[in-house]
């Protein structure tokens, strides 16, 4: 992992990220988030339903467009990280994309800035 001057982190390949699949990444500071990839755009969360803390990154990503926590079902908006679908009631935390030459950088959580 290395920054760039902005605070931006590269965290993964976007090859690595299947299309609409999820997976876990360390970003800054060993925090984990969870990337999304959602016919083609890359969206990042705090790897953790807001329901009851299960790793997002063992979810689902769904047609219609939700992440879906497979422990309890709470969906989530791929893209915005909006709650869809209960029991969860928060959103996601989100963190900033960059896409570049093939690779993902991840900036500081939306709630840190």
């Amino acid at each position: 992992m290395s920054a760039v001057a902005d605070e931006f982190f590269d965290v993964a390949g976007v090859d690595e990220v299947p299309e609409m699949g999820v997976l876990g990444v360390e970003g800054p500071g060993g925090q984990s988030i969870c990337l999304v990839r959602f016919e083609g755009q890359v969206s990042a969360f705090a790897d953790e339903c807001t329901h009851q803390a299960f790793p997002l990154s063992l979810g689902e990503v769904r047609p219609d467009r939700t992440l879906e926590c497979v422990w309890h079902g709470a969906r989530f908006d791929c893209l915005t990280g909006a709650v869809r679908r209960g029991p969860a009631t928060d959103d996601l935390t989100r963190y900033p994309v960059r896409v570049d030459q093939g690779r993902i950088f991840v900036g500081p959580r939306e709630d840190e800035r």
